[in-house]
């Protein structure tokens, strides 16, 4: 009987540097994988309206922002002329799908006329836009479908969106940090009252 092997990697959607599963920081771009909790597919999609790809990048991780159900539907029904592609904010994939949707609708229509003057070739463009929706479904249904986002990092005064298990951590790891000073502290103490003490037997023998 064979077993399904566990994943022990990950790649990392800012690079594509191949990680171990349980790595927090990716070694090349040295990026935190934690902060795609706080990732914005709306910062994302402002920045691609201007055509700056900066600090943009793409992921399998929705962020709170994109609804999956509604991603779903959206490709479903509107998909064929790249509505899910608008609601994500790739505007030239969508514009695309869009142009090859109006001609699709144009040979449609004028297929009688058409079909004597054009060549079949010209019909492939057709064949692509309904491959590419199909392949988008099957991308959303099993959660492949890659949304650009940017990481914003929350500010000091909007710890009110840190999740409890989040707060936990930080606690803990000041109090950690608070500890590891203490000991140090105690450690100099004692240090130096060893040096003192050796300076005083040094003294001694001397008189």
């Amino acid at each position: 009987m064979k077993f399904i092997k566990p994943k022990t990697h990950k790649k990392c959607p800012r690079c594509g540097n191949k990680c171990l599963i349980n790595q927090t920081r990716c070694e090349e771009c040295d990026l935190l994988f934690s902060r795609l909790e706080f990732a914005s597919n709306k910062a994302a999609k402002k920045k691609l309206k201007k055509f700056d790809s900066d600090f943009v990048i793409y992921t399998t991780q929705y962020p709170k922002d994109v609804n999956w159900y509604k991603l779903m539907a959206m490709t479903f029904f509107t998909g064929i002329f790249g509505g899910h592609y608008y609601y994500t904010g790739k505007y030239i994939k969508g514009l695309i799908m869009t142009l090859c949707f109006i001609y699709a609708l144009f040979c449609t229509i004028f297929n009688d006329v058409l079909w004597s003057s054009m060549e079949s070739f010209l019909y492939i463009p057709i064949g692509l836009e309904g491959i590419a929706w199909i392949v988008s479904l099957i991308y959303v249904c099993c959660k492949k479908y890659k949304v650009p986002v940017i990481v914003e990092m929350p500010d000091e005064n909007a710890t009110e969106i840190l999740d409890k298990e989040t707060e936990k951590k930080v606690k803990e790891f000041k109090d950690e940090v608070k500890e590891i000073k203490k000991q140090n502290k105690e450690k100099k103490k004692e240090l130096n009252q060893d040096l003192k003490e050796e300076n005083q037997v040094e003294d001694k023998g001397q008189k």
